[in-house]
């Protein structure tokens, strides 16, 4: 995992909890039943898309870009009682872009734990502070350990402020199942609470969709999102993860924000996706990819390429950080640094709202297990 530290500010309980919203399928099948698992009344539940994706290609050409190298049923919905939700907004699924497989060098596959990627040394990162995340243990927590395997399920976690969410968007173009399963609350020495979760794939590579993001198995944070990007302090996040790939798995883990210049407004043109990807597996490339970063950046004591291109299902401009060197298994940052450095550059204003904010993996297909633990919050 690559110590990459930030300062994270421990959680305290929260009132607000985010609920990722619920898809609009336009190929649907059979529609899920859905339960909702013990949680509190949201009054506003935030909404995300999925980012189109490009596949890297398999010739030899030349990007404008640095060459990234990388180590090589149908479930019902189900959430775990708890109370009415008053406004559940809709979420698109995006189509995906692809690349010729002939630009980049020749890739290997893993198919045990983490690839040996270079790391940047956590001494290096702007964000570094002492304490050991690594070293936080398991607490008593309201809610038991709960397998997720319904392509919408959702669990609100009562007291904390996030939803464990397995949102398999595009499942009507999957064959096997996904499942994201709630594990416990960790503690870090410094109080700092933290989620632990099992991300477990068993997704069949098929030629006509492997490109497609099946969906996204997530944290999603419900805490101050109607909150102007000028009055919050610091979005202290950290994200730790070991993955196992047992077959050829295709998909990255990344953080998704959205931001907007009214409060509420998570799907509409006049919002802005934020994606910064720290960790791909299957060679997958932003959308936008194609026609080389428009900006190079430094930050958390790394390098990032910045690509951006329009969704083509919401109209809404992606913009994608993609690190030079993948993480190795941990990031630790404050996302504010992210958020801000788009304001500098025009991009968005520090009037506008964030209005959605998660940690996940997109899943495109192949048989893996990934553990891992998030803290992500919102401090004003």
């Amino acid at each position: 995992m690559k110590p990459q530290l930030v300062t994270l500010v421990a959680l305290s309980p929260l009132a607000a909890y985010a609920l990722p919203q619920r898809q609009r399928r336009h190929n649907c099948g059979k529609p899920s039943s859905t339960t909702i698992t013990e949680g509190l009344p949201l009054s506003e539940i935030p909404t995300f898309s999925a980012v189109p994706i490009e596949s890297l290609p398999t010739a030899t050409t030349t990007y404008l870009t640095d060459t990234i190298t990388t180590n090589t049923e149908t479930p019902t919905t189900t959430m775990t009682e708890g109370l009415l939700l008053s406004d559940i907004p809709t979420f698109t699924a995006v189509p995906v872009e692809s690349l010729p497989t002939s630009t980049f060098t020749t890739y290997t596959l893993t198919t045990s734990k983490e690839a040996g990627y270079p790391t940047i040394p956590a001494a290096t990162a702007t964000q570094a502070v002492d304490g050991a995340y690594a070293e936080a243990t398991q607490i008593a927590f309201k809610v038991a350990p709960t397998k997720q395997c319904g392509n919408d399920d959702r669990l609100i976690l009562p007291g904390m402020p996030w939803t464990v969410a397995n949102s398999m968007y595009n499942a009507d173009q999957m064959v096997g199942k996904q499942c994201t399963n709630f594990d416990g609350i960790l503690q870090a020495a410094d109080g700092t609470k933290l989620v632990k979760w099992t991300s477990v794939t068993d997704v069949e590579r098929i030629d006509k969709t492997k490109d497609v993001c099946k969906g996204y198995t997530n944290i999603g944070i419900g805490v101050n999102l109607k909150k102007k990007l000028k009055e919050i302090k610091s979005i202290p996040a950290y994200y730790k993860w070991e993955r196992t790939n047992t077959t050829e798995f295709r998909g990255s883990n990344l953080f998704d924000f959205i931001t907007a210049p009214t409060s509420g407004d998570t799907s509409s043109t006049a919002t802005s996706e934020f994606m910064l990807w720290i960790r791909n597996w299957g060679n997958q490339v932003p959308i936008g990819y194609s026609r080389g970063p428009v900006a190079t950046l430094e930050l958390f004591g790394a390098s990032w390429k910045l690509y951006e291109g329009k969704n083509p299902g919401s109209g809404v401009t992606v913009r994608s950080l993609l690190v030079d060197k993948n993480y190795d298994g941990e990031f630790r940052g404050d996302l504010k640094q992210w958020l801000d450095a788009m304001v500098r550059r025009g991009y968005i204003s520090d009037d506008d709202y964030v209005t959605v904010g998660n940690a996940g993996t997109e899943i495109f297909y192949g048989k893996a297990v990934m553990d891992a633990e998030v803290a992500l919050d919102i401090k004003v």
